[in-house]
C-alpha cells in the first residue's frame, strides 16, 4: 500500500498538528522552520527534522510558475512561503499529497488546483473564493492586484467576484 505524503504548513502545526507522529511521509519547504516562532512549535518541527521525520524539500520552477499565476487570477492574498508550499503540494499530487493546512487563503487556492487538504483546527472554507478590486468612491471594479481606481485616483478595497 502507497504511504500518504503529508505537505506541511505552520498554521498546522501552530493548530496543534505534531510533525512526525502522523503515519505518513511529511515534508515541508525550510521557509516554514523560519515561520514557526513559537518556542513550542519551533522546536517541534526542528525535533522533527532532526530525527527524519519531516524532510525538507524545494518546489519545481514550473509548479512555482503555476501557482504564481493562479495566485494573480484569483487575487488571494499569500506570501512566499504559502506559494511554495502550494507548488511542493502540486509537485507532489501524484503521490497522493495532502497540504495539512488551517490557513484559509491556502485552502481556497489548494481547491483550485486540486489539490486536498486537511485541516487541523478550524473549520475549513464553506467556498472557493475569487477575488477582484472594487472603488469605494465610483464603484468600478478592477483585476484583484490593482491598487487604485483609474477613473477617480482612490484607493481600491476587495471583495469576493460575483
Amino acid at each position: 500500500m502507497a504511504r500518504r505524503t503529508l505537505v506541511l504548513d505552520t498554521s498546522a502545526v501552530i493548530a496543534g498538528f505534531v510533525p512526525g507522529l502522523a503515519n505518513a511521509e511529511q515534508i515541508t519547504v525550510s521557509e516554514v522552520l523560519e515561520e514557526a516562532r513559537d518556542l513550542c512549535s519551533k522546536l517541534e518541527l526542528e525535533t522533527a527534522v532532526l530525527a527524519g521525520k519531516v524532510k525538507v524539500a524545494e518546489p519545481s520552477e514550473n509548479s512555482l510558475a503555476e501557482v504564481r499565476a493562479k495566485v494573480k487570477d484569483t487575487g488571494d492574498t499569500v506570501s512566499r512561503t504559502d506559494i511554495k508550499l502550494l507548488a511542493l503540494a502540486l509537485d507532489l499530487r501524484g503521490k497522493g499529497a495532502e497540504l495539512v493546512t488551517d490557513d484559509y487563503a491556502i485552502q481556497n487556492l489548494a481547491s483550485l488546483l486540486d489539490i486536498p487538504y486537511l485541516r487541523v483546527a478550524m473549520p475549513g472554507i464553506k467556498e472557493v473564493l475569487r477575488w477582484e478590486a472594487v472603488c469605494p468612491a465610483c464603484g468600478r471594479r478592477y483585476p484583484p492586484l490593482t491598487t487604485k481606481c483609474l477613473t477617480c485616483g482612490s484607493k481600491l478595497g476587495r471583495r469576493p467576484r460575483r
